[in-house]
């Protein structure tokens, strides 16, 4: 950690905060690479005319932890072909999604490039985590504090005797660290300091003041790890001017804090998402002011549409669909009400053929709960579409020898799902590793 006291500084600095990238990712089977290109060239334009000194990536740049080799390609030509724009600072996280160790590999290079990346925490300090941030000209405009995602063996030297709630106390004491690093790189200069970091805040903008993260799927979260669960707004020091947060897909502020925001995903990643708008944020940034931020909408490439009804309706609306086609290369996720005796496919496919349209997903929604004997009853085209939540419910349901969901369901339910996600997501990126 060094301080330029040679160069001149200024007090207020510009930047784009973006996130949740999913480089790679090809959902339902999905072609993304043309969507993804045109995003980041999209991007390059948007940082160019907006005159941003900075582009801030907080985390999940990539689907998995062993993307694809195009998307590696992608990434490192849109990293290369900002160098002759007035963007001179390039801050970049890992998240969940990401390898820390793939993301780190060359850390050398890109620091040589002035790219700040910080894949893991590994054996960082929290000195190595701070970085001043400079103009065009040398001059001092700003001080970044790179914080990744975290996991619980990165948190535990945090942890304090007595303490009630372990992601409270952990991030307190790791935001505290890190911010008194960066105060100690600022050195009473009025520039500001931008934070990053990726995990799942509570009291998000425009859901529930009791939010406690049960309903992660509809905030655009996929997976939520160990103890780490909701993180508040507190956890931030106020001296920081700026946390921009990755990990939920949507654009929101944390607890009405315009200081702590989520940039969202530039891309649908999931049906649910299909009807939000997707944004970057540019942000004019001063010393101990309000950020003055603005939404600047991603134009999309496909347009995404949930079909859902009954297997009569949904079939009026493939036929609505096929007379009005769309602008944009329509897909479309299918979700029935499960009629016992009723083929869908066989009903839909006079609809489906030949239709603008290309139908990627099927979901079967049932008016009762699964029990796990439906796991040999059923047909294996609805065992397909069950999440990993309700996967998850039928075998405890089995386990307990009960038929429907009684309470002590839902209390194992509730204690035992992190563990169970945290074991899914281990498997899927063991397996992304061996191939």
């Amino acid at each position: 950690m060094k301080i330029r006291r040679g160069k001149r500084q200024r007090n207020k600095m510009k930047f784009i905060h973006t996130a949740d990238w999913h480089l790679g990712n090809s959902m339902h089977d999905i072609d993304r690479k043309e969507e993804a290109k045109r995003f980041l060239d999209w991007l390059r334009e948007r940082i160019v005319d907006f005159g941003a000194e900075c582009l801030v990536v907080a985390g999940d740049i990539f689907d998995t932890a062993n993307p694809p080799v195009e998307a590696r390609r992608m990434y490192f030509r849109f990293l290369a072909s900002l160098l002759d724009t007035c963007c001179k600072n390039i801050v970049l996280v890992g998240g969940n999604h990401d390898s820390g160790a793939l993301l780190d590999a060359p850390r050398d290079l890109l620091d040589a490039l002035n790219i700040q990346m910080v894949g893991s925490m590994g054996d960082r300090s929290v000195e190595d985590l701070v970085k001043e941030l400079t103009d065009a000209s040398g001059n001092v405009v700003g001080i970044s504090a790179a914080v990744p995602f975290v996991r619980e063996n990165d948190l535990r030297p945090y942890l304090t005797d007595g303490a009630e709630n372990f992601a409270d106390c952990t991030y307190k004491g790791l935001y505290g660290a890190v911010y008194e690093a960066a105060e100690k790189l600022r050195a009473g200069r009025e520039i500001p300091i931008v934070a990053t970091g990726h995990l799942y805040a509570a009291k998000l903008e425009g859901r529930p003041e009791n939010d406690d993260g049960r309903d992660m799927k509809n905030h655009g979260v996929r997976d939520i790890v160990g103890n780490l669960g909701t993180v508040p707004v507190s956890v931030f020091p106020d001296g920081l001017d700026y946390v921009a947060l990755g990990h939920i897909h949507y654009t929101t502020m944390v607890a009405k804090n315009p200081k702590v925001r989520y940039s969202g995903s530039p891309f649908v990643l999931g049906f649910d998402e299909a009807k939000m708008p997707h944004y970057i944020l540019t942000v004019d940034l001063a010393k101990g002011q309000n950020p003055v931020v603005e939404k600047v909408e991603v134009p999309h490439y496909f347009e995404f549409l949930r079909v859902s009804g009954t297997v009569e309706s949904i079939k009026e609306q493939l036929n609505e669909l096929r007379n009005h086609p769309t602008e944009l290369p329509l897909k479309i996720e299918i979700e029935y009400e499960h009629t016992p005796g009723i083929q869908v496919h066989e009903v839909l496919a006079p609809a489906m053929e030949g239709a603008p349209f290309e139908v990627v997903n099927w979901r079967s929604n049932r008016a009762t709960e699964m029990s796990a004997s439906d796991l040999v009853e059923d047909s294996l085209d609805s065992v397909k579409v069950l999440s990993e939540e309700e996967v998850f419910k039928i075998l405890l349901q089995s386990k307990l020898g009960v038929s429907e969901v009684t309470d002590e369901v839902k209390k194992y339910y509730d204690e035992y799902l992190p563990l169970f996600k945290q074991v899914v997501e281990e498997v899927e990126s063991e397996s992304q590793e061996e191939k």
